[in-house]
């Protein structure tokens, strides 16, 4: 017998059990291949923030030093300054106790907040620098007293010091947005939650320490 001619030969193609396989193999690639997408933006968001942590440090220093020439005293920046007790220190006694009032970031005046831009820098119930919202509030700012170059004894000390050195602690996100209706400052406490057993959370924070220095 004769083979067919070639017209009349079919062409070689693929089964259903092929096309189902190869369908699947592409879409296990597909969703490895995205899943590496979201731990890498995560890293360059973070590398970013970072960035603009050390730049809010510089701009920190150059509001520090406003203040103080403004004032020609350290008097308005050791007010904001948290130094150490007898048996711990001012700055985590709100840290290790989350439950407590003390750590809602709202209700410590001696804190600094910065916008993630550095262009609003100021307490938080500084209205001339925010409004009415905390919207803006990207960095929470807490000012630690370097005791060994500035002791608490040399802000009486005559003649008074000349600089002033501290030790800056940039948490963030301050505040993030909230949409509730009720809520006019359209912002929450990153990790607040009134309802758990923590109400202020800041375990999931970014955080960074500068040193600084003010001199007048």
């Amino acid at each position: 017998m004769r083979p067919p001619p070639p017209s009349l030969r079919r062409a070689p193609a693929f089964s259903l059990i092929e096309v189902v396989a190869a369908i699947g193999i592409f879409a296990v690639g597909m969703v490895a291949v995205i899943a590496l997408f979201a731990p890498l933006a995560r890293s360059v968001t973070g590398v970013g923030e970072t960035e603009a942590a050390a730049h809010i440090a510089e701009l920190l220093r150059d509001e520090l030093a406003r203040r103080a020439a403004a004032a020609q005293s350290f008097a308005s920046i050791t007010a904001l300054l948290k130094n150490s007790t007898a048996l711990s220190h001012e700055l985590t006694l709100a840290d290790n106790n989350p439950g407590a009032p003390t750590s809602d970031p709202r209700k410590d005046p001696r804190l600094l907040f910065a916008s993630r831009d550095g262009s609003k820098i100021g307490a938080y119930a500084d209205t001339a620098v925010w409004g009415a919202t905390d919207a803006e509030k990207f960095f929470e700012i807490a000012l630690i007293r370097n005791e060994t170059l500035s002791p608490i004894a040399s802000d009486t000390a005559s003649p008074p010091p000349l600089v002033l050195a501290y030790t800056a602690r940039l948490r963030w996100p301050a505040f993030v947005p909230d949409a509730t209706p009720t809520n006019p400052l359209r912002a929450l406490p990153f990790g607040y939650n009134p309802a758990a057993a923590v109400p202020f959370d800041h375990s999931q924070q970014q955080v960074m320490h500068l040193a600084g220095s003010v001199t007048r």
